[in-house]
């Protein structure tokens, strides 16, 4: 039961909305919205009008909310104006307003406003925010606690991110989303030569065309000496990229490296894995790339790969060679996640992961699309004592048909599963049934057999 305290804040804050809101229905959304400590509202996916925006400011219950979430609400920037001159994100911590149209205007007006003080997460993803938006927040004097910064979506180029670059506000960022922001190799370059972000760990450069002649100015910088999480997805690196970023000193606290969809090949393995700088790495995503067996072995070769959690290697050609030297490698002994789709590892590659005698530690395991694994192979991992540690095996898109189904319902092994996969195996429903009713298999939380 509520202490009587509670039940009296409770009544003050229903009275106080009925005193200063004339809009019910909104009033209603709020308050269903509203988290029980009242610091929390999230209106996303809510669409407001206008007028709202306007009824919002004048809410004097939600001057004391520590997190605002208004993403896909439909805000423009004279919405944001309004709320800007308001209380209403004068205590804020937390700020989203993603996926909404905010412009280089509304960008304006809240920089200019003295009520953020104290804001450190701030999301502008997916509106229509240019450079001279981008300068204009990194000149802010307003946001002087601001730790994160989601820019991705929007038309930031590379004037935005020189500016951001060199302002105050850029070194003391510690999170920085730039995916598909148009800033091309020139940003890079602009960041090489003033750009200071010393605090910064994370940051996304996703989807921005980046080439190795980007990767060649940025690694000769230290623009991020202290860069934990480095997001460079779809991009075009190639091998000369990644052997730039392999020698530079810059990024030798990395720790999370995801460069999934680059044109790599072997060559970049062989930087990665001779690499003098990069030894820290805990997770690294090569999905859809050109590895191939000859990759895979130059990472199991290397040192540097000793701390790696989760590995992600899809969608490289790697073959039943590739997996067999993923299961000798040494270096791959504290993995807990583990990667292949669509690398046609076959039964033989399947029994080579079964029979290895170092992957004794993963718990999640991915071999679904374009594997070709059958019965066989299915049996090897039903029966293995290396695999008995995994929570979740992901199967789809192979061939293991009703005997695979029953191999894996028989299992001792892995009765440790809780996520099963199996969708399009050719499982007819006795297949199904083995796996549902299945006597060994009793931690299993999810089975996806469609």
């Amino acid at each position: 039961m509520a202490e009587a305290k509670d039940i009296d804040d409770s009544l003050q804050f229903l009275r106080s909305f009925e005193k200063h809101t004339k809009d019910t229905t909104l009033s209603y959304l709020v308050q269903e919205k509203l988290k029980p400590e009242k610091k929390s509202l999230s209106l996303q996916g809510n669409r407001l009008k206008q007028e709202d925006f306007y009824t919002l400011a004048e809410m004097e219950p939600l001057s004391h909310l520590n997190f605002l979430n208004l993403g896909e609400t439909g805000l423009t920037s004279n919405g944001l104006k309004v709320l800007c001159e308001s209380k209403l994100f004068s205590k804020l911590d937390s700020l989203d307003l993603f996926n909404n149209n905010l412009d280089d205007e509304g960008i304006f007006y809240l920089s200019k406003t003295k009520t953020l003080m104290n804001l450190r997460t701030l999301d502008f993803s997916s509106n229509e925010i240019g450079a001279l938006g981008a300068k204009v927040i990194a000149l802010s004097n307003g946001l002087p606690m601001l730790e994160s910064l989601d820019l991705s979506y929007n038309r930031v180029e590379p004037l935005g991110i020189k500016a951001l670059g060199e302002s105050a506000m850029g070194n003391n960022l510690r999170s920085l989303n730039l995916r598909d922001t148009s800033i091309a190799d020139e940003g890079l370059q602009h960041l090489a030569i003033k750009g200071q972000m010393h605090a910064l760990e994370i940051l996304d450069l996703s989807d921005n065309s980046l080439s190795g002649k980007g990767m060649e100015f940025l690694s000769r910088s230290n623009v991020f000496p202290n860069l934990k999480r480095l997001i460079l997805n779809n991009n075009h690196l190639g091998d000369d990229g990644m052997y730039s970023f392999s020698q530079s000193s810059m990024f030798s606290n990395l720790e999370e490296l995801y460069l999934v969809n680059n044109g790599l090949t072997t060559d970049s393995a062989i930087s990665l894995g001779e690499s003098q700088t990069i030894t820290k790495l805990r997770i690294l995503d090569l999905n859809n790339n050109d590895f191939r067996a000859e990759g895979v072995q130059a990472l199991a070769d290397s040192a540097n790969m000793m701390g790696l959690v989760e590995l992600d290697i899809g969608e490289n050609k790697v073959g039943p060679d590739g997996a067999k030297h993923l299961a000798e490698g040494k270096n791959f002994s504290q993995l807990k996640s583990l990667r292949l789709n669509n690398n046609n590892v076959a039964d033989a590659g399947a029994k080579a992961l079964a029979n290895s005698k170092t992957l004794t530690r993963l718990e999640s395991l991915y071999l679904e699309n374009e594997n070709w694994i059958h019965a066989e192979g299915i049996r090897a991992i039903a029966e293995s004592e290396t695999l008995s540690t995994l929570r979740k095996l992901v199967l789809s898109l192979n061939m293991i048909g009703d005997e695979g189904a029953r191999h894996l319902a028989n299992s001792q092994k892995l009765s440790g599963l809780e996520n099963l996969n199996v969708a399009g195996n050719r499982l007819t429903p006795g297949g199904e049934d083995a796996l549902k009713h299945s006597t060994t298999l009793t931690n299993l939380k999810t089975l996806e057999l469609v």
